[in-house]
C-alpha cells in the first residue's frame, strides 16, 4: 500500500496521521526484515527490539535510556487543510543531537514514526518460525507471520512429540532386556543379544549409551 499523500488529504478522506507514515506498517516491516541499507535496517531493528522488551512500554523505554528521550521529544508540524470544514495536523520527526542524513537518524525517524502510529499494537514479530515481523491481521496473531509457518511449526512441534515418545518407548524397552541379559548365561553381547530381540539396532543403543541415556549392563 502506497503512504497517504498530500491530495488524499485534501479531499478529506484520510484521517490525522504522520508525514511519511503510511497507514499500514508494511513499510516498517520492510525495513526490519531487510539488509539494505545494512546500517539502516539494523540500528531500526535494535530499537524496535528494545521497545518491544520493555513491554512494549514507551515510558518505561525512555525512562532507561535519557538520551533516547531527548532525541525522540522533537518534530515539526504542518497544517494541511482540506476541501471540506477540517483540516490534519501533520508532523514530521526531527529527531536532535543526531545527524538526520545519517541512516541511524534515518532509522530513528522511522521508529518516532511508529511509536505515534495508531496502528502501532498490530506490528507483528519475529515470527517464531522465520524470524521476519509482519502485520498482524487479528489481535491473537501473536507467534506466526502467516497460516504456512504457523502449519510448518505445528507439524515440527507434531513430529519431534511423536520421536521424543518412539525414543522413550525404546529406552524402556532396551533396558527391560538388558537387564534380562544380565541374569542370563550367554557370550553373546548385550548390545547383540538385545538387538535380537527388540529390533532395536546396536547403533542405536550405542548413541544411547554415549548419551547416558542408557547404563551397559553387568552380569553378576
Amino acid at each position: 500500500m502506497k503512504p497517504p499523500t498530500l491530495e488524499s488529504f485534501a479531499a478529506g478522506k484520510l484521517k490525522s496521521i504522520l508525514i511519511g507514515q503510511p497507514d499500514d506498517l508494511e513499510s516498517i516491516c520492510y525495513l526490519l526484515n531487510g539488509n539494505a541499507p545494512l546500517e539502516l535496517c539494523s540500528e531500526l531493528r535494535k530499537l524496535v527490539e528494545t521497545w518491544r522488551k520493555s513491554g512494549p512500554n514507551l515510558d518505561k523505554m525512555l525512562r532507561d535510556d535519557k538520551v533516547l528521550a531527548a532525541r525522540v521529544r522533537y518534530g515539526r508540524s504542518l497544517l494541511a487543510p482540506t476541501n471540506t470544514g477540517k483540516g490534519h495536523l501533520l508532523w514530521l520527526p526531527t529527531p536532535r543531537g543526531i545527524n538526520a542524513h545519517s541512516w541511524k537518524g534515518v532509522a530513528l525517524t522511522h521508529f518516532m514514526d511508529l511509536i505515534v502510529n495508531p496502528e502501532w499494537h498490530k506490528l507483528g514479530g519475529p515470527c517464531h518460525r522465520c524470524r521476519k515481523y509482519y502485520v498482524k491481521k487479528t489481535s491473537r496473531q501473536k507467534a506466526y507471520c502467516s497460516r504456512r509457518c504457523s502449519s510448518t511449526m505445528t507439524a515440527v512441534a507434531t513430529t519431534r512429540t511423536r520421536r521424543e515418545k518412539e525414543r522413550a518407548r525404546k529406552l524402556h524397552l532396551a533396558l527391560e532386556s538388558a537387564n534380562r541379559w544380565a541374569a542370563l548365561r550367554t557370550r553373546q553381547s548385550w548390545k547383540d543379544w538385545v538387538s535380537a530381540r527388540t529390533k532395536i539396532t546396536v547403533k542405536w543403543l550405542t548413541r544411547a549409551v554415549n548419551r547416558g541415556d542408557l547404563r551397559a549392563p553387568v552380569k553378576d
